[in-house]
């Protein structure tokens, strides 16, 4: 299987040739995000992990813009966030469901006890770019409410 990055680059170059501007400009954006970090963390290039967590950062971002969209009811900005966070999401790693989210909860709280901090990091790490964290940080605040 193709590296991360040669996909992505892959994906430019037929989106280019094809003219599909949407498509060209998302990839610009992750591209240049990706070499953002690179360049923030001294290397020539990054990893398919830190590829993960670049995407996974740019699709935080997508949700959150079109969250704002809503609310201001601009619908050209949420129009183009959705179909934005949809070529993100086909990068990303299938999302673990919520059931699987408060199993991999359960496992921590038996494994490092109830302290929020080491039951997020341990399921975090667990998860690895296929879970949200914000919705681990809901889950583990619910499971240490409820005892």
């Amino acid at each position: 299987m193709a590296t991360l990055t040669a996909r992505l680059e892959e994906d430019y170059k037929i989106a280019l040739k094809a003219g599909e501007r949407l498509r060209v400009d998302t990839l610009r954006l992750i591209k240049a995000a990706i070499q953002r970090v690179a360049i923030d963390k001294r290397k020539d290039a990054l990893d398919d992990a830190e590829i993960l967590q670049v995407l996974a950062q740019q699709a935080k971002q997508r949700r959150e813009t079109i969250e704002s969209s809503k609310n201001t009811s601009r619908q050209d900005i949420f129009t183009q966030a959705t179909q934005e966070l949809a070529l993100l999401n086909s990068y990303l790693p299938q999302q673990l469901s919520t059931e699987a989210v408060k199993q991999l909860i359960e496992d921590a709280v038996a494994a490092v006890g109830t302290n929020q901090g080491q039951i997020m990091k341990h399921v975090m790490g667990k998860a690895a770019g296929t879970a949200d964290g914000k919705l681990v940080s809901q889950l583990v605040s619910e499971r240490l409410k409820k005892g």
